[in-house]
């Protein structure tokens, strides 16, 4: 028995071209890279009702996490950060702004997501506070 096909060719061809848009979509999405790089931002309420904001612009070198504090003029550039990848913890110390000894340590979630979540404790010289940062 003789079949119509009306696809006129296209129809392998057709299935190929969707097959790769699908491939490359998918390699797309896969390309969020090591779970800290990117900006993750913190709000603290502090004592007297003002808010403190603190952003941190973070990489990863392969060895460790870099990146700066509140970038801008008065910016604190931060080396030596470590991800501990059971039970994903993250440890940072570094000398803030005016020398002031900073250290946090916190925990990521929703790591699957594009917005995880980083909240630990950040302490500042003889003040500490918990914290949750959002990446951006």
């Amino acid at each position: 028995m003789l079949q119509y096909n009306n696809d006129r060719g296209f129809g392998p061809m057709r299935k190929a071209w969707w097959g790769l848009l699908l491939l490359f979509s998918g390699a797309v999405v896969a390309q969020e890279g090591f779970p800290l790089d990117g900006t993750w931002r913190g709000e603290v309420l502090n004592k007297d009702g003002s808010h403190r904001t603190i952003v941190l612009v973070m990489q990863y070198d392969g060895k460790q996490v870099n990146g700066t504090m509140n970038p801008g003029p008065d910016g604190v550039d931060f080396t030596g950060g470590k991800l501990t990848p059971e039970g994903w913890k993250f440890a940072l110390a570094f000398k803030g702004a005016k020398g002031v000894s900073t250290q946090f340590d916190g925990t990521i979630s929703n790591l699957g997501k594009y917005n995880r979540v980083l909240a630990g404790r950040w302490t500042e010289g003889a003040s500490s506070f918990d914290i949750r940062f959002v990446h951006e």
